[in-house]
């Protein structure tokens, strides 16, 4: 009988092998007839001087490596589940869309301590794993059952007619993809909750996934859940979790036990055997998208899902995604509206522009905030400071001789934190102790210059010395429990100002908050990038809807000093589908996604003129390849320019762009560039990203 070889993905770089797939002979003593039972295990090999977690995903007769040179499966690694043949197509799909191997896409989608391989011990003489770490999770895993978990059905909130009409709908609708288009307030959560819960109704081990963008959206979320479907039938999947609540949760999640997995965008790739449905929460938003390792879209990767497993998907903004828009229009899509919301007697805000250039602003407020500020916390109601900038002071400036003091490994001011009296980099992660004087003149007289959200509140605890103020950023909620205990205050109706980033902006329900105040988003209205006009207007339109969820009006005030900017009126209107079709219009005739699909080509090195000059060469490979390929002729391959922010941790960044007309056709074409890349051998970083986020 001939000879078995496995077929294992490990997580390497595609530099490494362009697929991941490695030949290796199987365990000791392994009887020839069971090979196939370990297609779809997770096994511990040698590669190299490493002992790392594979997966077996098929088996082979040949191998191009001499048997003597293989190496042998170490043993089988119990603490994963068996992947089924839907997972394993599902990563295929993955790697060769987004052009990485299939290692570096499902490995990662394990915890840390069952994918790296120096948290497992292996007992040579009995060939068995162990855990070296999660064993106290894995006592409490083998005392649970693990069949699918009972479902505690809690009588559901009374729907308006609106949500009633939808949610029948999203049940008849045949589209797969649906699009709910709600307004903020509208109900959207509560549509989901009851659609979900017929369809787990259907089945007793039936699934569901429900995605939402943020971390810090996780807590409001799970609690509204947990009340719906009982405690033991939901878990949540996020990087924030405790690595043995991790391990817990993916094994729950993973065996079937959870029927209600609620995560953020890594928990698309999670197992799940019965998975029946997948809501997508603000399907919008940018933080769906890696932008580390494999860079994909966790909203489209869950799409794909949803069709490989002939499943239903709801996608709900009150902001759609241009793209998603565009489907919808076109009838691609379901679209489903909820135009009012929810809460008897609750109206969209009202918006007011504040032209800071004719407004007298002091400590970055202007004085019809200060007022609005006041008549807010003289009703007790709570009001929200939106300043999407953290740290006290985006720049530290010398009053002498004008000099700015940088990051030695960006091209990035430091940002002055005073909390801890230190500057940080926030692109790279170093930080500096604030200087005694300027490094240029000696100059003793530093000033911090701007305002970021550190700042804001000592200028607002000044100002109002009796307030309950709580800011809530990055810096802020880096513990555990101290994100949830902020949020309870805010819901509490305890807190008068909250100041704080987009963290804030998205998915939270305080029926006391009644004022919003904008202060800096000038930025985003010039920015390059052509998805910035977007993203700000979806910002802005999540922001606003924080106002006035009660049953008291809301009001918000953007501070601004470009009144005359044409996106305002779209704001002020809370008019998305005429803003959204008029941009449509616009991209289409610039040739921009959804119209035109794009590669973009990263390339980083010690100096600008290498990362150009490997950037140029590879737009000349492509330019052959499309001279030898007639099919491609309608492709454009842009010259190669230096990155908006070039210099990052010490390497300076080029890009270039590729332009296809058609999706199908980038796609037959980016394999065979990065084949062509990848034969120059070259040591610089590299990556040929697909459907870019930025550009």
């Amino acid at each position: 009988m001939s000879a078995v070889f496995f077929q294992v993905i490990c997580d390497v770089p595609v530099a490494v092998s362009a697929t991941g797939i490695f030949d290796y002979l199987p365990p000791l003593n392994m009887p020839e007839s069971s090979a196939e039972s370990w297609v779809g295990r997770a096994v511990l090999v040698d590669f190299g001087r490493q002992t790392l977690v594979g997966l077996v995903v098929g088996l082979s007769e040949h191998s191009d490596v001499p048997v003597q040179k293989l190496k042998r499966v170490k043993a089988a690694v119990p603490f994963v589940p068996l992947a089924d043949a839907a997972w394993l197509d599902l990563i295929r799909f993955i790697s060769k869309y987004y052009l990485r191997g299939l290692g570096e896409v499902a490995l990662p989608a394990l915890p840390i301590a069952l994918r790296n391989g120096r948290g497992l011990l292996f007992d040579e003489a009995c060939g068995t794993v162990s855990l070296r770490t999660g064993q106290a999770a894995w006592k409490k895993w083998q005392k649970i059952q693990h069949q699918p978990a009972p479902l505690q059905l809690a009588q559901p909130l009374q729907l308006t007619q609106t949500q009633t009409d939808v949610l029948k709908a999203l049940h008849t609708d045949e589209r797969r993809t649906q699009l709910l288009f709600g307004v903020t307030g509208s109900g959207k959560t509560e549509v989901y909750l009851q659609y979900l819960a017929e369809i787990l109704s259907r089945d007793a081990d039936s699934q569901v996934l429900i995605l939402v963008p943020e971390i810090n959206l996780t807590p409001q979320f799970s609690l509204r859940l947990v009340e719906r479907f009982g405690a033991d039938a939901v878990v949540t999947l996020h990087s924030k979790l405790t690595e043995s609540v991790r391990l817990l949760n993916f094994w729950r999640a993973a065996s079937g036990h959870a029927r209600v997995i609620l995560g953020t965008r890594l928990a698309v790739l999670t197992m799940l055997p019965h998975l029946k449905a997948i809501v997508v929460d603000e399907e919008h938003d940018a933080s769906y998208r890696q932008m580390e390792g494999v860079r994909y879209s966790a909203r489209d990767v869950a799409i794909y899902r949803a069709h490989q497993l002939k499943i239903p998907i709801v996608l709900g903004s009150a902001t759609p995604s241009l793209e998603t828009w565009h489907n919808a229009r076109s009838g691609r899509y379901g679209l489903h509206r909820l135009a009012q919301r929810a809460v008897s007697g609750s109206v969209l805000p009202t918006v007011q522009l504040i032209d800071v250039q004719k407004n007298a602003v002091q400590d970055g407020i202007s004085n019809t905030v200060r007022n609005a500020l006041d008549r807010a916390m003289n009703a007790r109601q709570t009001s929200l400071l939106f300043q999407n900038r953290r740290g006290y002071a985006p720049v530290l400036y010398c009053g002498h001789c004008g000099y700015v003091h940088d990051c030695s490994a960006c091209s990035a001011h430091f940002v002055y934190h005073q909390t801890t009296r230190r500057l940080h980099c926030h692109h790279c992660g170093r930080d500096e102790r604030v200087p005694s004087v300027c490094a240029k003149c000696g100059n003793a007289d530093m000033l911090p210059v701007g305002q970021g959200t550190q700042r804001l509140e000592e200028s607002v605890k000044k100002s109002w010395p009796n307030a309950v103020v709580r800011r809530v950023d990055a810096d802020t909620t880096r513990k555990k429990g101290e994100l949830e205990e902020v949020l309870a205050d805010i819901s509490a109706g305890v807190v008068d100002v909250v100041i704080g980033t987009q963290m804030l902006a998205k998915g939270h329900d305080w029926a006391h908050l009644t004022t919003v105040g904008v202060l800096d988003v000038d930025s985003g209205l010039f920015a390059q990038d052509y998805r910035a006009p977007e993203r700000l207007f979806a910002l802005m339109q999540q922001v606003i809807g924080r106002a006035g969820r009660g049953q008291v009006a809301g009001h918000v005030y953007i501070q601004t000093g470009f009144v005359e900017h044409p996106l305002w009126g779209s704001i002020l209107g809370h008019d998305y589908e005429g803003y959204a079709n008029d941009e449509l219009a616009v991209r289409e005739q610039l040739g921009l996604p959804p119209f035109s699909a794009h590669a973009l080509l990263h390339v980083a090195a010690a100096n600008i003129k290498l990362a150009l000059g490997f950037a140029n060469e590879v737009r000349l490979l492509a330019i052959q390849l499309i001279d030898e390929n007639p099919e491609f002729a309608s492709m454009t391959v842009n010259a190669a320019v230096p990155m908006n922010m070039v210099r990052v941790n010490q390497l300076e960044r080029a890009q270039m762009l590729i332009e296809s007309p058609s999706r199908a056709r980038l796609q037959a074409f980016a394999p065979l560039l990065q084949a062509a890349i990848l034969a120059q051998k070259s040591r610089l970083n590299w990556l040929l990203e697909i459907d870019p986020a930025e550009i």
